[in-house]
């Protein structure tokens, strides 16, 4: 069908006023001036370009440089999403406490019966199940413990947060029954080859969310490394080998490639080289001590989502911009 200039540039007009001024959908529009849904859409295409309409958008809330930095940040990592939150002059449990309230909303859109959700452990990680409301219409989730437990500390005892998450809703948790940390590379596999660990580790290929916390840098000479049960000779050795932090204990460069150390295959958990592939990795943390890690877990592609502090990601990016790091 063939439209004169005149009625083409009317109907362009009235297709405007019924969008944006009475509020109609375009299939109402469509219908409404006899068009089709392909030729209105095109109408309004042309009418954008020729300046008919534009758009300003007011950020009532000051919020504007905190969606810029995301979306720099997104943009940067190929982030599926990511959200801040500002903390300025916020002490280090203020920051925990506050990202960990955002990851809870976050996680509450998501969360749904039948879901399969795979945890790690950390103190932000914690006290983000500690906030989750709870909701018994959501029903037969699967909890799995990606990680052994460290030590007598709630924050690195991945069952303890697994049936946290499941006093909150409804669900079965599948426990890594397994300590953190093997004596010797040789107990360690064996561990990991017993059937019901070997089941967990199997089935943490296909969950529908992965909820990890982000260890921060190791520091020389220091006696402990929060709660990890390493002597100073082991925390050296990570800092040798250019330890920028670690998920579950799996320690990784600030160039996201993973340490060798003797460590290494003494861990029971899973291989966060893994993780590139997992339907979605929510990374939760922030804070002045993990600006390294979390560089170093971007930079290896282990998180999909990132919930931090604005402070944490300007510090971030400032550092993934820097040409020497």
């Amino acid at each position: 069908m063939s439209i004169s200039q005149e009625h083409r540039y009317y109907l362009k007009l009235k297709a405007l006023y019924y969008l944006y001024e009475e509020g109609h959908t375009q299939t109402e529009i469509a219908k409404r001036l006899n068009i089709s849904r392909v030729t209105l859409g095109r109408l309004l295409d042309e009418a954008k370009e020729e300046g008919m309409i534009k758009f300003e958008i007011i950020d009532v809330r000051g919020a504007m440089k905190t969606l810029q930095l995301e979306e720099r940040l997104r943009r940067r990592f190929g982030l599926q999403d990511i959200k801040l939150v500002d903390c300025p002059n916020a002490d280090s449990d203020s920051v925990t406490k506050k990202i960990a309230s955002e990851a809870a909303a976050y996680f509450e859109q998501l969360v749904h019966s039948n879901m399969k959700i795979g945890l790690t452990w950390g103190r932000t990680l914690n006290s983000m199940i500690e906030s989750l409301a709870p909701d018994k219409s959501i029903k037969d989730l699967m909890v799995y413990t990606l990680v052994g437990g460290s030590s007598q500390s709630v924050d690195f005892q991945p069952n303890v947060l697994a049936q946290h998450i499941i006093d909150k809703y409804g669900g079965r948790a599948n426990i890594l029954t397994a300590p953190f940390m093997c004596q010797s590379e040789k107990l360690c596999a064996a561990i990991k080859q017993e059937p019901t660990i070997a089941s967990i580790l199997d089935a943490s290929h296909n969950l529908d969310a992965t909820l990890v916390g982000i260890g921060e840098e190791p520091v020389r000479d220091a006696d402990h490394l929060s709660d990890y049960p390493f002597d100073t000779a082991m925390i050296n050795e990570l800092v040798d080998a250019r330890a920028a932090g670690d998920i579950c204990g799996n320690f990784f460069t600030i160039d996201g490639q993973l340490c060798e150390t003797t460590l290494k295959n003494r861990i029971v958990s899973i291989d966060i080289r893994d993780l590139p592939n997992h339907k979605q990795v929510i990374g939760i943390g922030g804070g002045e001590k993990k600006v390294h890690s979390l560089l170093g877990a971007l930079n290896g592609h282990y998180l999909h989502v990132l919930i931090t502090d604005v402070q944490t990601a300007e510090k971030v990016l400032a550092l993934a911009e820097s040409p020497v790091q």
